[in-house]
Parts: C-alpha cells; structure tokens; sequence
C-alpha cells in the first residue's frame, strides 16, 4: 500500500476527499519545506572539516532524496533533540534509527539503510568484568547509554532499573569517558560505531575490550514524521523502490 493510501485510509471519506483534493491543488514545493536530522557522534553520519554532512548513512540518503527530485536542508544534533524534532516536526526525516515497538507509531518508516551490531564493552584491565548474559551485567555493572538511544529502550525492556543498573547521558559519544571515570562500567556500542567515537575522543581502542556480543542487532532506518507532506514521503518511498533498499 503506497504512502498515500496509507494516509487516506486513517480518514473519514469526506476528510479523505478534501486532503486528497489540496494535495492535487498544491505545487510541488515540499521540497523546499523538507528537514532531515541525524547526529555526530557515529561512523554513520558524521561532519567534515568543511562542515558538510558525510558518512555512509549520510551518502545513502541523498542518494535517495537525489532519485526523488528532492531537496533537504540537513542538520546534525544531539541524538535526544534530532529524535524530538522529527517526532515532532512535519516534513522531516530522521537516519539512522532503530525501529522498535514504542517508536513504531511515532514515524513512518520508509526503508533500512544500515546495521548495527549490539556490543557490550569494559575498560582494558578490567578483568573482573567478565558478564556472559544480561543477567550477569545486571548483577555486576553498571551500563552507559545515550539519552532517547535505542539501547536505552532496550535495557529497560530487559527490566535493567535507571540509575542503579544504567545511566544516561546526553550522547553516546560520552560513554567511554564514563567508564575511564569509574561511573559505569560497560557501555554497548557496534565495533565500527565505537571505533569512531575514540577516534574523535582521541582514545586508543586498546583501552576497551569486548566483553560478550549479543546475537541480535539493530536494523537502522530512514524515517519521517507521519504528518509530513504524503506526496513527498511517496516520492521517497519510491526512490527506496528504485534503489532497491527494502
């Protein structure tokens, strides 16, 4: 069922004649009204020297947008504001995001772009840190995650407690300096994602070891807010279509 359908089907049928008819009467201008947030702080999408967004997720994106004959002002913020913005902003889209059942309603998922594996990781040194299941990390440490990331949402699914078995932070960027500080002692990361963010701290990877990998993942998405503009949201779907990302 294509995205306007979609729409239209949440309407009364007079409400969906109406719509419909304002659609048609409305220029092809929802380009210019188009937002797209994404955050700093992974080896997906990431800032240059020159201030220009780049990354793997980034590149896949306007590759999408480019198919679609659309045009996006992009902005890179703190993953909990860009995460508020899209679900609450029309016309705008959010990468890389896990799709998850408490997000499930909040957007539009338009197609995967990206995986990311789910890693837990210690100090180097810290031997005594040696959990083989969630239960076990329950028992002994504490775990850093970012503020609205999805590994938050899935420690407390997992029944972890806030502040007695994770902590929060406002990026997950901040995790390993929380460790060298003693205030966690476990953060989840996927290697390249983790890789990529001691690289911007300018820490060694040697300093953190993997401690156990949980078998599952994380797709990761391009989604839209579900008020935004139908005719554009299926001019996205179908660039998704073309390219094949299903």
């Amino acid at each position: 069922m294509s995205v306007i359908h979609r729409v239209l089907s949440c309407l009364s049928h007079a409400g969906a004649i109406l719509l419909l008819s304002a659609l048609l009467a409305q220029p092809a201008s929802a380009a210019e009204r188009l937002l797209v947030v994404t955050e700093n702080s992974s080896w997906l999408s990431t800032v240059d020297g020159q201030g220009n967004v780049s990354g793997p997720s980034t590149r896949l994106v306007k590759d999408i947008l480019a198919h679609a004959g659309l045009k996006a002002d992009f902005q890179v913020l703190p993953w909990a504001r860009a995460y508020r913005i899209a679900a609450t902003r029309p016309n705008t889209l959010i990468y890389s995001i896990a799709r998850t059942s408490s997000r499930e309603s909040q957007f539009i998922w338009l197609g995967q772009i990206a995986y990311m594996q789910r890693v837990f990781y210690r100090l180097h040194g810290e031997t005594g840190i040696t959990p083989q299941s969630l239960e076990q990390v329950k028992n002994c440490c504490k775990v850093c995650v970012g503020n609205h990331d999805v590994q938050e949402e899935f420690l407390a699914k997992a029944g972890f407690q806030e502040n007695s078995q994770y902590i929060i932070t406002n990026s997950q960027q901040e995790c390993p300096r929380l460790l060298q500080s003693g205030a966690a002692q476990l953060l989840i990361a996927d290697p390249d994602q983790l890789r990529s963010q001691l690289a911007r701290l300018k820490l060694p990877e040697q300093q953190f070891d993997a401690v156990f990998t949980l078998p599952q993942g994380d797709p990761l998405y391009l989604a839209a807010n579900p008020a935004s503009d139908p005719q554009l949201l299926q001019a996205i779907s179908e660039a998704i279509h073309t390219l094949k990302l299903r």
